[in-house]
Parts: structure tokens; C-alpha cells; sequence
């Protein structure tokens, strides 16, 4: 079994060397490791291509700058591995981390593998979370339902593998030119086509908290084409789900509100927007649901004030409330 290691780059020079070791660190699994550079102006693509240069299993493609979406795809387009793992050129696995999901994946015949991560700063400090040391299959559409509800399989695409003749089949792809959200977008895709999935719940990836990251500071610089991607991520969700038994469709819901809340905190940074169509779209989404918004307020961060307010108070009200809260 075979595995396609997927890096889209942009400007990560610092990273990135640190990146590609790790993955070729992996011993006892065959894989390629294909960099996509997006366009990078700071010398990443130089280093991509010395890269190459120095290990037989590394490949590089070159595209103008289109955003991570585009640049997985590419890399997807040229992928000849049995399962595919997409991750950031910022960020680093573990030593065993390919070995240990590509034997899940052998074993249980999994559509996809999932794993856990832990956190590191920039100061050198790490964060780890809470880890069972476990592995779970789950049949059917429990994986799907289990990823909307945020039950131990996260939304990056960095802490799985996908079988890669699921994508082709199905003719799975991101969301030309999304910048943000493409993840999430993939990955319920890829769920609601999946029969088998596995968690491994060990901490195998390690991501890089940065202020400077380019899904961080997305939102700040273009909050306009933000939230269009957000709702075009909750227009896909409902379709897929559309059709699905009950249990699925009120998970698809959850999430939904889950990310508008998450939404209204990112909108709350910009007083101009409160009174405009698209703060009133997320708040209507909202306060159409408020047994959904109370069954669920602690998991989605909402006091029982904040829920009153945003139940009965006009948009532009509960928005300058929102505004207030931000630390």
C-alpha cells in the first residue's frame, strides 16, 4: 500500500524544511511526498525544488498563486498512492504517524484514518489534549455524523488519510479558489461517500499555532469573501445531507450553528458590518433554531445571557453586544 503525501506551500521557507523531514521520517511505509508551491514569493519555491533535488521520493509542481484549495487539487490531480494525506507545510508528524494509520487502514478496510494532534506555539510551549489511546470504527454514516458533531474527528484534512480510488470514484475535489473552509468542504465529502472509518486517537500530527497563518489572517483581510465562503460551506453541507435520515440531517444542523456563532465573532471585529445584510443572514440562521441553540449552548460557547440577547435583541443590537465581549 502506497501513500501520497500532499504539501501546498505558500511563502512557508522557515517551516518548510522541517515539514518535509518529518514526513520522510516515517519509516516502514512507501510513499511519495508532493509540494505544491502556490506561488511563493519568498524563496519557498527555490527551496521546493532543492528539495526534490536532494530526495528521490519528493516531486514539486509550480502554479500562480490560487490559494490552498487549488494547490491540493493540483496535487490530487498527480497523486498514484492507494490513500492520500493532505497537511500543512508548517507544521510536522510524528515518526510514526503514516505507519500507524496506514496499518489501521489495512486492517479495518477503512475508507478514511483519523488521528489527533497536539499543539505547539511559536515560543517553543506545547498544548495537548485530552487522548484515549484508542482505536474506534465506525460504520455506515456514524463517521459523517460523528465529524459534524464534533465528536473526535476534526475538520483540518492534516489528521487523516483518505483512500484515494474513494476520491476518484466519487470525483471528489475542493472548491475552486477557496482560501478558506476548503477543508471542511473536502472532508464531508469525503465523509458522506465513506463506509469505514477509524479514529487512532494519538496525538501523530503536530500542528504549529501562528499569529501569521494564512487562515488566521484571511478573515481580517478579506471578511467580505469570509463569510461568502462560509455560506457556501452551509449551502454544501445541507445538500449532502439533504437526503440522509433524521440523526444526520440535526447533526448537519449543529454544525451549521456552531460555525454561524463562530461567524458572528468574527463579524463582531467590524463594527461597519452590523447593521448590513450579511451580520442579519447569520443571526436569522441562528434565531431560527432556538431549541437546537439551547440544547447545545455550552458545546457552541453561548451563555444563557448571550442566547436571550441574540433570540431578542435586532442585529445590529446583539452585534454591538458581540462587539463588547471581544478581549
Amino acid at each position: 500500500m502506497k501513500l501520497s503525501v500532499i504539501i501546498p506551500v505558500f511563502n512557508t521557507r522557515k517551516y518548510l524544511e522541517r515539514c518535509v523531514s518529518s514526513v520522510l521520517g516515517n519509516q516502514g511505509v512507501d510513499l511519495e511526498l508532493i509540494i505544491v508551491d502556490d506561488g511563493s514569493t519568498d524563496g519557498t519555491d527555490v527551496l521546493c525544488n532543492q528539495l526534490a533535488e536532494r530526495h528521490q521520493q519528493v516531486s514539486v509542481i509550480h502554479i500562480d498563486n490560487s490559494g490552498p484549495a487549488t494547490a491540493k487539487d493540483r496535487g490530487l490531480d498527480r497523486a498514484k498512492g492507494d490513500y492520500v494525506a493532505l497537511i500543512d507545510s508548517d507544521d510536522a508528524v510524528q515518526p510514526d504517524m503514516f505507519v500507524r494509520m496506514m496499518d489501521a487502514a489495512r486492517r479495518y478496510q477503512a475508507d478514511i484514518v483519523c488521528c489527533n494532534y497536539s499543539e505547539v506555539y511559536e515560543d517553543g510551549t506545547t498544548r495537548e489534549f485530552h487522548y484515549s489511546h484508542q482505536e474506534y470504527l465506525f460504520e455506515g454514516t456514524e463517521g459523517a455524523r460523528r465529524f459534524l458533531m464534533k465528536q473526535g474527528i476534526y475538520t483540518q484534512c492534516w489528521t487523516k488519510i483518505f483512500r484515494r480510488q474513494l476520491i476518484e470514484d466519487h470525483h471528489i475535489r475542493h472548491l475552486e479558489g477557496m482560501r478558506t473552509d476548503e477543508d471542511f468542504v473536502f472532508n464531508i465529502q469525503c465523509m458522506m461517500k465513506s463506509r469505514r472509518v477509524v479514529v487512532v486517537d494519538e496525538p501523530l500530527y503536530i500542528y504549529t499555532n501562528r499569529e501569521s497563518s494564512l487562515s488566521r489572517d484571511y478573515f481580517r483581510k478579506d471578511i467580505g469573501s469570509y463569510i461568502d465562503n462560509r455560506w457556501r460551506r452551509f449551502e454544501l453541507t445541507g445538500q449532502l445531507v439533504a437526503k440522509a435520515g433524521q440523526e444526520l440531517r440535526q447533526a448537519a444542523l449543529f454544525n451549521q450553528l456552531f460555525y454561524c456563532n463562530e461567524l458572528l465573532g468574527r463579524i463582531a471585529l467590524f463594527p461597519e458590518l452590523y447593521h448590513q445584510q450579511q451580520a442579519r443572514r447569520v443571526t436569522h440562521c441562528m434565531k431560527s433554531h432556538p431549541l437546537m441553540l439551547w440544547k447545545h449552548r455550552q458545546m457552541m460557547g453561548l451563555s444563557l445571557g448571550g442566547l436571550f440577547l441574540l433570540l431578542l435583541l435586532p442585529t445590529s443590537l446583539y452585534m454591538r453586544y458581540r462587539g463588547t465581549r471581544i478581549h
